[in-house]
């Protein structure tokens, strides 16, 4: 199908070759074209892109028809309120978004070796990578290592692991994903388990050894309906027949959570690692109830041959601080 669109899009004559129109980019387009393709096809209008990179509108315009011809395709339907991007184009643009990506991670790391800093970390982390493992270790990290600069991205592990296989991150701190890749291993780091908590003024908080229906009457703010907390959330009321009330929040962000429970009954149920930061300086407060379901460690997944020495020695820090950490320390709360 979109094969056929652009065929009857492209310019009289045989279709160029790949090599061909790649020889053309390199010639005739600079990086300026790509950026202005794909900010035409992200506002829908050529006006609004040429005034983001300051360009006029007609400059913009001639710029959008050299690429055209040089790719022999069109790339945007021109209607009554802007721009469309066809078939062609949409095809197009997660590679030249990754382009840009590219060469905005290559601007970040001149700007940073300018700056002094002798290397670049990217990690990806989950909520609970980022409160369990990466946060406990900065501090001395920087103190030894105050040459690295180290920039961190949270996220869902689908988008994390993407991310990785592009190459746009160094290494992830999650639970070990089902598949990895033939140049990549897991290093777990810290057990975990599920855990109750509440806002500290709670009215189950010190009674001892709650059971489910106690906790059945209260609403509960959701976990992530695609997460293991999830499951764990749905077994604990197995014997009740039934689930209690759910408000309607599930989010993965820490800040909302806390604030959330702080100022009403709700209870939620999530990993250890991710409320910890919060018991510890009585934000949260956890309840006394036993919960049958453990979780998978959190720990490193990284390349067999790290990227540069930074990498290196961030890694090996994370391990050096995690190693003394026993499932036993994790269960007090």
């Amino acid at each position: 199908m979109r094969t056929a669109t652009a065929t009857a899009t492209a310019t009289p004559g045989s279709p160029s070759s790949a090599a061909t129109l790649f020889n053309r980019l390199i010639a005739r387009t600079r990086l300026r074209h790509l950026q202005l393709i794909v900010l035409v096809a992200e506002l829908g209008s050529v006006q609004h892109a040429a005034a983001q990179i300051g360009l006029t509108q007609s400059a913009a315009t001639k710029m959008v028809l050299e690429v055209e011809r040089v790719l022999e395709a069109r790339l945007f339907e021109r209607h009554a309120r802007g721009m469309r991007p066809t078939f062609a184009c949409r095809d197009l643009l997660p590679l030249l978004r990754n382009v840009m990506n590219s060469l905005t991670g290559c601007a970040e790391s001149l700007a940073a070796a300018g700056a002094g800093f002798e290397g670049t970390v990217r990690v990806g982390a989950i909520t609970a990578g980022v409160s369990g493992v990466i946060n406990p270790a900065l501090p001395e990290f920087f103190a030894r290592q105050p040459q690295v600069r180290l920039e961190l991205f949270e996220d869902a592990l689908p988008v994390l692991l993407g991310r990785y296989a592009d190459g746009e991150l160094d290494f992830l701190v999650a639970r070990e994903p089902a598949q990895l890749a033939p140049d990549s291993q897991f290093q777990a780091l810290l057990a975990d388990i599920c855990v109750v908590a509440s806002g500290p003024g709670h009215p189950l908080l010190g009674r001892r050894n709650l059971q489910p229906a106690d906790l059945l009457a209260y609403p509960w703010a959701s976990p992530p309906l695609d997460s293991q907390t999830y499951r764990a959330f749905e077994a604990l009321f197995a014997e009740c027949g039934e689930l209690p009330p759910q408000q309607p929040l599930s989010t993965r962000s820490f800040a909302t959570m806390v604030h959330y429970l702080r100022a009403s009954q709700a209870l939620m149920m999530g990993p250890l690692s991710f409320v910890r930061e919060g018991l510890d300086s009585g934000a949260l407060a956890r309840l006394d109830c036993t919960l049958a379901d453990t979780l998978p460690p959190l720990g490193l997944v990284s390349r067999t041959e790290p990227r540069n020495r930074s990498v290196a020695a961030f890694q090996a820090h994370l391990l050096e601080t995690h190693a003394a950490r026993r499932p036993g320390s994790q269960r007090a709360g």
